[in-house]
């Protein structure tokens, strides 16, 4: 039989399907489902904060003159709402940047360098941790036991200096500024999203509140004597706070001291040869009045901590860029909060911790995740202490309120406490404090 041969025309050959390989058809998915992804995350990430706005009664476009009604009980759930969803990392890390920011004050260091409380390497520890504990427990309904005992308390630890004279109105107030002006000066600049003004408002709201709790006198210091709202009191502090530092935040061998004695419980996780550029990082991100305070410090009295080089500024600048970017694009919203704090026992009275704001487990159940699951293996690895361990240091039945503070002063104040605890109870801390 004599083979046929056959002709095709191209335009034949053209009207036939394609055939496509398995992967040719996988791959044309991949961009529509990356898009649609980001588009997902991007959407929910802004659904959330507008839900709260919703929930709080401050929607967005809702103007000043309902911002000046907000109360202390709706700027507590923005800010619990901001540090348990939105912002946890920074939220935290901007308190200890302004805790930090404290010490560039000579006669704050003056305070700490006579009580050894934040400086000695074994005091510090305890004290670390419970003044982490104490800011965190502010963080709670105004008028449950929880912040009216921790706001006792805080009073009763300042009290004997306020007697003394060693620590002034000016230094608390300067104390209160920080924690009104770093979370938003770390979340504008580091976070997926900046602050909205009714999140702003919450924190003039939030701690003006704490302050008055505190006994804190704004007369005199601040511009004004009566504030619109939180918004208004937030940039009057923040004006004085400027001036503070202009003339309080100066070179001196006194100040750089706690700085330095810092350093190793913020570096403490890393290995010996990345220390140093980690301290060069923190240098770059505690901003450029209080680093120049501290380097010239440093170089007056030749101590360890070190000037940032350009390496370091080119380094964290863009990889907190691209951190904000992947949490802003990449990453849906958090569904359940972070939650350091524990519940208060109702039978012996202690509150212990989910997680510790230090180095050491201080307040942490020994549980069997907490001793064995795979972050207990992580600090075990790294030659860190486990919950249970050295139970005579770091409590792990958790701590009474009398047990916060110094070691000299834990099982004192309690009759002195009562006395603030009666007065917060007969008020009612909920309402607006303006």
């Amino acid at each position: 039989m004599n083979s046929t041969s056959f002709n095709i025309s191209p335009s034949v050959l053209a009207s036939l399907p394609t055939l496509h390989s398995p992967l040719t058809s996988w791959q044309e998915y991949i961009a529509p489902a990356v898009l649609g992804y980001v588009v997902l995350c991007r959407a929910l990430r802004y659904r959330g904060e507008q839900r709260l706005r919703r929930r709080i009664g401050f929607p967005d476009g809702c103007g000043r003159e309902a911002l000046s009604r907000m109360t202390n009980e709706q700027a507590q759930q923005i800010i619990k709402h901001l540090s348990s969803y939105e912002f946890p990392e920074f939220h935290r890390l901007s308190l200890e940047f302004g805790l930090f920011r404290t010490y560039g004050v000579e006669s704050i260091s003056r305070l700490l360098l006579a009580t050894r409380n934040l400086t000695d390497p074994v005091k510090s520890l305890k004290r670390y941790e419970d003044t982490g504990l104490l800011i965190g427990e502010l963080i709670n309904p105004p008028n449950s036991e929880r912040v009216i005992s921790a706001l006792a308390r805080i009073n009763f630890l300042h009290s004997k200096y306020r007697q003394e004279g060693t620590i002034s109105n000016e230094d608390l107030l300067y104390t209160l500024s920080v924690f009104v002006t770093e979370p938003p000066r770390f979340i504008s600049q580091f976070e997926w999203r900046n602050m909205n003004e009714m999140e702003l408002c919450a924190y003039g709201v939030f701690w003006k509140a704490i302050g008055d709790g505190m006994g804190i006198e704004y007369k005199g210091l601040l511009a004004h004597d009566t504030w619109r709202d939180g918004l208004e009191w937030a940039d009057d502090v923040k004006v004085w706070a400027k001036r503070y530092e202009t003339e309080k935040m100066k070179p001196s061998q006194i100040a750089h001291k706690p700085a330095v004695a810092l350093m190793p419980m913020m570096t403490y996780w890393l290995p010996g040869f990345a220390k140093p550029f980690a301290e060069e990082v923190i240098c770059v991100l505690m901003g450029d009045r209080l680093r120049e305070a501290f380097i010239r410090c440093c170089k007056l009295t030749l101590s360890r901590l070190p000037e940032p080089g350009i390496v370091a500024a080119a380094i964290v600048y863009p990889i907190l860029l691209l951190r904000r970017i992947y949490l802003g694009y990449l990453v849906l919203p958090r569904i359940f909060p972070v939650e350091r704090h524990g519940d208060i026992d109702p039978k012996t009275g202690r509150l212990s911790m989910h997680m510790s704001y230090g180095n050491y487990p201080f307040y942490v159940k020994p549980t069997i995740w907490n001793r064995w699951g795979p972050q207990a293996w992580a600090i075990w690895l790294c030659g860190g202490k486990l919950p249970g361990d050295d139970p005579s240091k770091h409590m792990p039945q958790g701590c009474l309120w009398t047990d916060l503070g110094p070691t000299n002063r834990m099982g004192v104040g309690a009759e002195e406490m009562e006395v603030d605890i009666q007065k917060f109870k007969s008020s009612d801390r909920r309402g607006c404090p303006f």
